[in-house]
């Protein structure tokens, strides 16, 4: 009897054996968990969610980093430069020449019309000096012009030459010094003009078997001969002056 069970025992070792290699090979063994799942399991059975999603992140993130560099780069255009506006064959001139053009025609007028203002001024000046007297007020910028302008019949007509005589003839000091020496300037302008014309019409009486060139570099005056009227108004000056 005591055999018997034993077999029994024996047999059944056996038939569970059999069946465990059996459940073995049906069902077979799990894959390891991920650290994350046992850090979860660890923690109360709740996973990480954070760190799950931030590592699927990097792996999504690596693989479009490699699809970028596999795409070909795009070659920028270059950018068209602007040509600057200039005059065409034909003669038309471009919009900035004339805006130019116009600004500077515009100053000129404006200077023109400034110096026309101030002469008118100087000129009144000098008028009233010798009609108005009470109401005359010495002026020094105004004696500066009339002073600097004197050989210039445009500024100072002939009209006003006597006035600016008469304004001046009782002058002493610094100004009547002035006024002297740029008469006898003209005076001596006049004087070297003369000489080099007849030395001129001597050199041509003894040079006359000379060739034309030559002839023609002597024709040239060394001195310009001045202004019939600044000459004028220069010996009237000095005798104004020195009498």
């Amino acid at each position: 009897m005591v055999n018997n069970k034993k077999k029994n025992k024996n047999k059944k070792k056996n038939k569970k054996q059999s069946l465990d290699a059996s459940n073995t090979d049906e069902h077979p063994k799990q894959a390891p968990k991920d650290a994350t799942e046992d850090n979860a399991e660890e923690h109360g059975g709740k996973t990480d969610h954070k760190r799950v999603t931030g590592a699927t992140k990097r792996q999504h993130g690596d693989d479009n980093d490699s699809d970028i560099d596999e795409k070909p780069q795009k070659k920028k255009k270059k950018k068209q430069v602007v040509a600057p506006e200039t005059s065409d064959k034909k003669g038309k001139k471009s919009i900035r020449q004339i805006k130019r053009e116009k600004f500077v025609k515009r100053q000129a007028e404006a200077q023109a019309l400034a110096k026309d203002h101030l002469k008118g001024q100087c000129l009144n000046y000098l008028s009233q000096w010798k009609h108005d007297r009470p109401n005359w007020k010495f002026m020094k910028a105004k004696q500066v012009w009339i002073y600097k302008n004197k050989f210039s019949p445009h500024l100072l007509p002939d009209s006003s030459w006597p006035l600016f005589l008469e304004y001046f003839e009782s002058a002493k000091g610094n100004i009547r010094n002035m006024l002297l020496d740029d008469a006898k300037k003209v005076i001596k302008q006049m004087d070297e003009w003369t000489e080099s014309q007849n030395g001129d019409n001597q050199n041509k009486d003894a040079d006359e078997d000379d060739d034309d060139e030559e002839n023609s570099s002597d024709d040239t005056p060394k001195t310009k001969k001045p202004d019939e009227k600044v000459y004028k108004r220069a010996r009237d000056l000095i005798q104004c002056l020195e009498e």
